[in-house]
C-alpha cells in the first residue's frame, strides 16, 4: 500500500511569501528566490515509493523451543535483493503481545543498497504455550520523502516460539529406602565405589576380599563399597493465589516457573531410579482435602501423569495471575484451605518420603509448612523461584521479606535452593549438587541457597 505524505507545506508558504514580496517591491531577486522552494515541492511531488518484491525478510528464533523464563534470541533480517538502492527502509516485527521484550528492539531502519541487508536483534522471555509471531510490517520511503509504501511480508525461517515444561533434578537428602537407585548413603554395602575396609569374616564373598592388602600385610580384610539406594520424594507445588504473580508483564508466573522446575527435577529422579510424587496446593483438586495429588511412583506412564498434572496447575495459574510480584501477599484472597492441604501432604506421603516445597515464598504459609515437616523429622528441600520486582520500593521490600523466609527455612535444617532471575535452572541445580560434599566424619553437609 502506497500513500503520499505532504512533507513540503513549508515550501509552499515560503514560495508564496517570497513571490508576494518580490511583486510588491518589484524585486527580481526575491521572485527568483521563490522558485527554490517550488523546486523542492516539485521534487517531492515527483517521488514515488514501493516495497519491491525482492525485499526479502527472514526470522531466526533461538532456541525455538524453550522452558518458561528462558531468554530467547530473535533475529529479523531484511535483505534488498533488487537492483536499486532503497534510501529509507523501516521494519517492525510482529512480536506476540503476551511475550515481554527483555533486550534490544523489534523495530529499526536502514538505507539499503542493492544486495545489502540489516538485522534486528532482540530478546524475549519465554512463557508456557505456543506463541506465533505475526508477519513483520515493512515501510519504504521514496527518495524525495513525499511518498511512503507499506507492506506485510511473510518471513522465511521461524514463525513461532514453543515454551514447554522440561526436566532435571534438584538434590535430595541421602536418606533412602533399601531399593536400589542412584543415591549414595553413608551405610556401606555392595556396590561399585570404594567405601571402606573391615576385618574379614568367615563366609565373606571372595570377590570382596582386599587381596592387594593381603599381599602387603598378610592379613585378610573385606572391602565395603558405597551402597546406592533410592528414596521416595514428593514435590509440593505452591499454586495458591499468592504465588500467581510475575516479575512484570509478559513474564512467566512463579507457578509456571515452579511447574517447570518440578518437571525437570521429576524426570531426572525417575531416570535415577527413585519413586516420585506430586502435590499441588492452592487449587481445587479431586484428592483428599481438595488436594491435587499423585502418589510416588515410577515409570513412563507415571511421568506422563505427573506432567499432565503440572501443566494443569500452570494453566490454572495463567488464567488468574497478577501482573506484579510487589503486591502484598495479604491482599490476595485464598480460594482453598491451603494450610489444611499442606498438612494433608504429611498424611499422604509415607514416613520416609522426602518433601520438596516449590514456592516463591511470598508469604509465611509455605514456611510454616516446612517448619511443620521439620517437627516430624521429614527430610525437606525448598526450591524457590524469585519473581520479586527490584525496580520499585515495594518490590525491594518484598525481596527482603522473601530472603528472611529463605533464612528461616535454612535455619530449620531445610536445604534451600534460591533460583534467582537470569540464572539458568540447570546451573542452580548443579550448584546445589556441589554443596553435597562429604565431611571427613562421613556426614552430609546441608545445602545452601543460591
Amino acid at each position: 500500500m502506497a500513500r503520499r505524505r505532504p512533507r513540503w507545506r513549508g515550501a509552499v508558504a515560503a514560495a508564496v511569501a517570497l513571490a508576494g514580496a518580490g511583486l510588491w517591491q518589484g524585486n527580481g531577486t526575491l521572485l527568483l528566490a521563490a522558485t527554490l522552494p517550488l523546486g523542492y515541492l516539485a521534487y517531492g511531488a515527483a517521488s514515488t515509493a514501493a516495497v519491491p518484491d525482492d525485499l526479502v525478510v527472514s526470522r531466526s528464533i533461538e532456541p525455538s523451543t524453550a522452558p518458561p523464563g528462558r531468554p530467547v534470541s530473535v533475529a529479523l533480517t531484511v535483505r534488498n535483493e533488487s537492483d536499486r538502492t532503497l534510501s529509507d527502509v523501516r521494519v517492525v516485527d510482529g512480536v506476540p503481545t503476551d511475550l515481554a521484550v527483555l533486550d534490544g528492539s523489534p523495530r529499526g531502519g536502514e538505507t539499503l543498497a542493492a544486495g545489502e541487508a540489516f538485522t534486528l536483534d532482540y530478546t524475549v522471555v519465554a512463557r508456557r504455550g505456543e506463541h506465533g509471531f505475526d508477519s513483520p510490517r515493512v515501510r519504504v520511503r521514496g527518495t524525495g520523502g513525499g511518498a511512503i509504501a507499506t507492506a506485510v511480508r511473510s518471513p522465511e525461517g521461524d514463525d513461532a516460539l514453543v515454551c514447554r515444561l522440561d526436566a532435571d533434578a534438584p538434590p535430595l537428602s541421602d536418606r533412602g529406602s533399601d531399593r536400589v537407585g542412584q543415591l549414595a548413603t553413608d551405610d556401606p554395602g555392595d556396590g561399585s565405589a570404594f567405601h571402606s575396609t573391615r576385618e574379614y569374616r568367615r563366609g565373606d564373598d571372595a570377590g570382596r576380599i582386599d587381596w592387594r592388602g593381603y599381599a602387603k600385610r598378610g592379613t585378610l580384610a573385606t572391602v565395603n563399597y558405597e551402597r546406592w539406594v533410592s528414596t521416595p520424594a514428593v514435590f509440593v507445588l505452591d499454586a495458591r493465589e499468592q504465588s500467581r504473580v510475575a516479575a512484570g508483564p509478559g513474564r512467566p508466573s512463579a507457578v509456571e516457573l515452579g511447574a517447570y522446575a518440578t518437571t525437570r527435577a521429576l524426570a531426572s529422579l525417575l531416570r535415577a531410579g527413585h519413586r516420585v510424587g506430586v502435590a499441588v496446593v492452592g487449587v481445587d483438586g479431586d484428592g483428599p482435602a481438595g488436594l491435587t495429588w499423585l502418589e510416588p511412583g515410577d515409570g513412563r506412564d507415571h511421568r506422563a501423569r505427573a506432567l499432565s498434572l503440572l501443566e494443569s496447575a500452570a494453566d490454572a495459574a495463567a488464567s488468574g495471575r497478577g501482573e506484579e510480584a510487589e503486591t502484598s501477599a495479604a491482599e490476595a484472597g485464598e480460594t482453598v484451605d491451603a494450610e489444611r492441604q499442606f498438612r494433608k501432604v504429611l498424611d499422604l506421603a509415607g514416613p520416609r518420603t522426602q518433601l520438596v516445597a516449590v514456592s516463591p515464598l511470598l508469604d509465611d504459609e509455605p514456611v510454616r509448612a516446612v517448619e511443620t515437616w521439620a517437627r516430624v523429622g521429614r527430610p525437606r528441600t525448598v526450591l524457590s523461584p524469585d519473581v520479586t520486582a527490584a525496580n520499585t520500593v515495594s518490590g525491594q521490600y518484598e525481596q527482603v521479606r522473601r530472603r528472611t523466609r529463605l533464612a528461616r527455612c535454612q535455619s530449620g535444617g531445610a536445604r534451600v535452593i534460591d533460583w534467582r532471575r537470569g540464572t539458568p535452572l540447570a546451573l542452580v541445580l548443579d550448584a546445589a549438587f556441589a554443596v553435597e560434599a562429604r565431611r571427613p566424619d562421613g556426614r552430609v553437609r546441608p545445602g545452601g541457597g543460591g
